[in-house]
């Protein structure tokens, strides 16, 4: 497996948009296509789910970008234009799931249960019992396989926002990421039943990641008009953070004490009462690799440290794939380990695989490539 592609940026936030969408042209124009398709897949929206039209959708959410944030909307404005795409089209091509959340909307409820496809299992590691002593953060990135071709790098030296290095997928300002100031975001999918007309995940993620700690950046998540379900992870180089259930009309949040591990079903009971039923797989997936990451982290706390985490990361059982953390596609269950990462905030760095779903042996598994926020005027942090 090649090396994830890596781009760096500089410049305002319109410029790096152009940079990124003029680097990444096809493969923004391809995957934004295959994304407005997906919004008409059963296995998305669910059995006549679908009662709003994608581009009217699309549209609307536009709207809400547009007054959510500046910086983020010029930066999507600059990929748009240099990639020949509509910008509320890039809404769809890195904030999907909480885009198919709004189309579904209140109809989610009460009815057939969704085989929407549980994605990413997550961890944060508190600094006291990590075994380098450092903050972290691990995560799986879980999507359809049409998503893992596109997984890119970004390392942004911005001129008007924190550096920053970013897990993301061309034609998305953002997913994952850590900022010169240590903080880092992480994040995986939920499903409830209020989505409607707002910003996506990712520009909330982006925003976030100019924000300085993670007190800060649990701030601007809760007052973020968001259009679907995420939970969200938030660590800074402190070690303060936070494991946040965000949906459009509710937030649960919990602190970190020592671990916390989230896959994709809701936990806080509020959330819960708002989370449509799932079909047979994704519920079992989502629930027991939520056991096996608790257990893991419980069992080896001598691999909780920035290389060890991989462990976990890599997990693969040969006689429980769907229970699995690193997976390929299931039966009835479409869905891939496109890549993973662990940063560590306090290091400001991110080590991250891509194209990782096969790990059935040792020989499979792909080294974590490292990358560093690039900031000149930041010491060493012992």
């Amino acid at each position: 497996m090649p090396s994830i592609e890596t781009l760096k940026i500089d410049g305002d936030a319109e410029a790096m948009g152009r940079v990124h969408g003029t680097a990444f042209r096809t493969e923004i124009q391809t995957l934004t296509e295959e994304r407005m398709r997906l919004c008409y897949d059963r296995f998305w929206i669910g059995e006549g789910r679908a009662t709003v039209n994608p581009t009217a959708l699309a549209n609307a959410c536009w709207a809400h970008q547009q007054r959510y944030d500046d910086l983020v909307t010029a930066e999507l404005e600059g990929i748009a234009r240099a990639a020949d795409v509509p910008a509320c089209d890039l809404l769809v091509t890195g904030g999907f799931t909480d885009f198919v959340d709004a189309l579904r909307g209140g109809s989610a409820s009460g009815q057939k249960p969704i085989d929407d496809p549980g994605q990413c299992t997550a961890v944060l590691v508190a600094a006291k019992v990590a075994a380098d002593g450092r903050p972290l953060l691990a995560q799986t990135w879980d999507m359809h396989p049409s998503a893992t071709p596109y997984i890119r790098v970004l390392d942004l030296r911005s001129t008007d926002q924190p550096a920053a290095v970013v897990f993301t997928v061309t034609g998305c300002p953002a997913m994952i990421g850590v900022n010169e100031h240590g903080l880092a975001i992480g994040i995986n999918n939920m499903v409830t039943s209020d989505g409607r007309p707002g910003v996506m995940w990712t520009s909330v993620v982006r925003r976030m990641l100019r924000a300085r700690n993670a007190d800060e950046a649990l701030t601007l998540l809760n007052a973020a008009p968001v259009a679907g379900a995420h939970h969200y992870l938030l660590l800074d180089a402190e070690s303060t953070g936070y494991s946040v259930e965000r949906s459009p009309t509710r937030i649960a949040v919990w602190s970190l004490e020592s671990t916390l591990a989230h896959t994709n079903h809701c936990l806080n009971s509020e959330l819960i009462n708002i989370e449509p039923p799932r079909g047979a797989v994704p519920a079992y997936s989502t629930r027991n690799r939520l056991r096996t990451a608790a257990d893991w982290l419980e069992g080896h706390p001598a691999d909780c440290s920035r290389s060890g985490l991989w462990r976990l990361l890599n997990h693969f059982d040969e006689r429980d794939p769907l229970g699995s953390i690193c997976h390929g596609p299931q039966p009835g269950y479409d869905v891939e380990t496109g890549g993973a990462v662990v940063i560590s905030p306090r290091d400001r760095a991110m080590d991250a695989t891509w194209g990782q779903s096969d790990v059935r042996n040792a020989t499979d598994r792909i080294a974590p490539e490292t990358f560093n926020v690039f900031s000149p005027s930041r010491t060493s942090t012992p």
